[in-house]
């Protein structure tokens, strides 16, 4: 009996559900079908999704139905907007992700170039033998191009081989000679074996005609351009191997001279025949007699290239007076709208020194401005700016009839050195630096900046002003004692 209502009961409340099944069944239909109404339609063609913020993934198929999202494409997915080139000087200026320090002298006047030259030049040697000062790489900024290679002289020289073998030494020895003309021409490119074997072939080509004289010459100056070089027993003859001993031990016979580089500014690389030989100023380097091409370079600068006459038993100078490169160049002039009068006064870090921190990436920019005042004295003023803390050098002057102590381009560079590194220059030719007294210490640390927000502290004569984004700048007083600025 029980058993019968159960069954009884289930099967109403099948009959029951089923009406509830098929309605909900419908709805469920509805709900996928309604989407096919509404079918996505392309963008417009105005559309455009910001980088930020890329659209769904599902709209990208929908991209190349128009020619203009073909072109938008590559635009949408990118996951951040792209560094903004006009960025703030500020923003650059906390970027510095280095400690070099980027060092310019600039002339206000024309008439103070040379002077700026030598303050740049001294303040350079004077922090850098120091030991604990780096200055930017310029090597990196500005690399050197390439050598070209001499594609005139390798054309010729193949042409005198020829003759050559084909035992026409008469247009042999003009070809090897142009050859020579060609390389010599070109020392910036210049390889100085190939030289010397222009000269060797040369030389045997003049002996093939009876030129006894005239080869001995041309071997001396393959030994000159190229000292290890040696003529190939396979190659050349009895002849050709005797002649060219006794060039070599006459060349050997007599006294060397010597040479003598120096460089504006200093530093750079010395090279002759193509082979680094030291930095400027470069004394005491002993050659044979002859001519030698003599390089000068310096990153950032174009190269001196010089042909110099060593004279046996006798001093040849090379004065090398660097131009800035192109590149280097701009730079300068930014540097030296930096340098004028009333940005040294200006509160804040002048846009120019913000670049130029960017473009070499240097936490420090020292400008060494130099002035000639109405009475025709000339001047020097420096300040350094610290691009990280935005702390600033001021109130450094330079009185170029001081060859030392106060006022002097030393004491400017002591100054310099302290604001960089927290600690005097040796002194007396010691090795320790000099630290700070407690006070001046605590005014060279961070969270003292940070704390002071925006003050100008004057110690020793020299004016330390760190300044914030939020805090205004301080206007510029002149006439106070001890040359301070501020």
């Amino acid at each position: 009996m029980n058993t019968t209502r159960l069954a009884l009961t289930f099967a109403l409340a099948c009959v029951l559900s089923a009406p509830a099944a098929d309605a909900a069944t419908k709805r469920k239909s509805a709900k996928k079908k309604r989407p096919s109404a509404t079918k996505p339609v392309p963008a417009p063609e105005d559309t455009f999704t910001p980088p930020d913020d890329p659209g769904p993934a599902a709209d990208a198929p929908v991209a190349p139905v128009k020619p203009e999202a073909t072109v938008k494409a590559p635009v949408a997915p990118a996951p951040a907007p792209a560094p903004n080139p006009a960025a703030s000087t500020a923003a650059a200026v906390r970027t510095a992700s280095s400690s070099a320090v980027a060092l310019f002298g600039v002339a206000r006047q024309p008439a103070a170039a040379d002077h700026a030259a030598k303050l740049e030049d001294t303040l350079s040697r004077k922090l850098g033998a120091a030991g604990d000062v780096t200055f930017v790489d310029l090597a990196t900024a500005f690399p050197a191009p390439e050598p070209q290679g001499i594609p005139r002289g390798d054309a010729l020289f193949d042409e005198g081989r020829s003759a050559y073998d084909n035992l026409d030494p008469d247009t042999a020895a003009v070809k090897f000679k142009a050859a020579a003309d060609a390389y010599v021409q070109r020392p910036g490119d210049l390889r100085p074996e190939k030289l010397g074997e222009a000269y060797l072939f040369q030389g045997a080509s003049q002996l093939l005609n009876g030129d006894v004289a005239g080869a001995k010459v041309s071997f001396t100056n393959a030994l000159v351009a190229e000292p290890s070089l040696r003529p190939d027993a396979g190659q050349f003859g009895q002849d050709v191997q005797r002649v060219f001993t006794e060039a070599q031990k006459e060349l050997e016979a007599q006294p060397q001279g010597s040479l003598v580089v120096t460089s504006q500014p200093q530093g750079a690389r010395v090279l002759v025949r193509g082979r680094d030989v030291g930095a400027t100023p470069l004394t005491g380097l002993k050659l044979a007699p002859g001519r030698y091409p003599v390089q000068v370079v310096l990153p950032g600068y174009a190269p001196s290239v010089t042909y110099s006459e060593v004279k046996a038993a006798a001093h040849t100078e090379v004065k090398a007076k660097l131009a800035s490169a192109p590149g280097l160049a701009a730079l300068r002039d930014v540097a030296t709208k930096a340098g004028t009068q009333q940005a040294f006064s200006a509160d804040g870090v002048p846009p120019e020194v913000g670049a130029i921190g960017e473009r070499l990436n240097a936490r420090y920019v020292v400008l060494a401005a130099t002035f000639q005042d109405k009475k025709g004295r000339l001047h020097g003023e420096v300040q350094a700016w610290d691009l990280r803390t935005k702390n600033r050098l001021r109130g450094v002057e330079v009185d170029f009839s001081k060859r030392d102590g106060k006022y002097s381009a030393d004491a400017a560079a002591d100054q310099v050195h302290t604001f960089l590194t927290g600690a005097a220059l040796p002194k007396g030719g010691t090795q320790e630096r000099e630290s700070l007294v407690s006070g001046d210490s605590v005014l060279r640390k961070p969270w003292f900046w940070a704390a002071a927000a925006g003050v100008a502290a004057v110690t020793a004569g020299v004016v330390y002003v760190a300044t914030t984004d939020r805090a205004p700048g301080f206007n510029p007083v002149n006439g106070l004692p001890g040359g301070i600025s501020f």
